[in-house]
């Protein structure tokens, strides 16, 4: 195609037809600049093309994450509110009010509240796409929905880091009243025993006596509004989520 060309504008020189000349050299130039048009339209397609596959996969994944927080989130939820039932009971026990509970269940009841587990997130995906860069191929909104779902995160880590610190002291005096330390080991080492110290064991009359100190009611009522609280928080970072993945669900729509 080259040779081709050439030979017309050796033919055109040979002439001598300069206007000839210059009005297909021209034309060769128009051509030029179309070809290379064409291939950078093409090649934006592909790019587009690309980011569209990666904007797809990306947003699959964080929306999976989301789903995947929300499900612990409503567990956690659910749990926070069983236990704060069972602590009413000991609450209503410890403040001399009706109960039909018996000291037993009034026993587990606390054991079971000093050992609740944290909650887990997840949020492997959305810091990977953040430190990769990939972050940017979401829309303004959909971006926007993630920075105030981490605001609520950090607000939420932020309150369960300063009330575990503020009952780090009661948690180890209660869970010795309660013999809650086979409960709690029991969950890190299922398969093995762990005897406790025959000094540690509370009887039900002494137990009966303890949970009826004010102190006590005071300990209890701070885990209780702790839990009540944080039930409150997670809410929040329920409300987040949903909102998020509204919003990337009109975006695709």
């Amino acid at each position: 195609m080259i040779k081709f060309f050439r030979k017309i504008r050796q033919n055109l020189l040979s002439e001598g037809n300069t206007g000839k000349y210059f009005k297909y050299a021209i034309g060769e130039i128009l051509l030029v600049v179309i070809g290379i048009l064409i291939a950078l339209w093409i090649n934006n397609i592909n790019i587009e093309h690309q980011q569209d596959k990666e904007r797809l996969t990306l947003i699959t994944n964080l929306k999976q994450e989301l789903n995947e927080n929300l499900d612990q989130f409503n567990g956690r939820i659910n749990l926070l509110i069983d236990t704060n039932k069972n602590l009413i009971e000991v609450l209503n026990f410890s403040a001399n009010s009706n109960t039909n509970e018996p000291m037993d269940s009034l026993r587990a009841y606390v054991s079971s509240a000093l050992v609740i587990e944290v909650a887990i997130l997840n949020n492997s995906r959305l810091s990977s796409a953040k430190s990769s860069g990939r972050f940017s191929l979401l829309s303004e909104d959909i971006t926007t929905a993630f920075a105030d779902y981490e605001t609520s995160i950090t607000n939420y880590l932020g309150f369960i880091n300063t009330t575990n610190s503020f009952f780090n002291e009661d948690w180890a005096e209660l869970v010795i009243k309660f013999n809650s330390l086979e409960n709690f080991h029991n969950i890190s080492y299922p398969k093995t025993n762990l005897a406790t110290h025959p000094e540690f064991i509370v009887g039900d009359e002494a137990l009966d006596k303890y949970l009826k100190e004010p102190q006590t009611y005071k300990l209890l009522h701070g885990y209780y509004t702790k839990f009540m609280v944080e039930k409150l928080w997670l809410e929040e970072l329920k409300s987040r989520i949903e909102f998020t993945l509204t919003t990337i669900k009109k975006e695709q729509l």
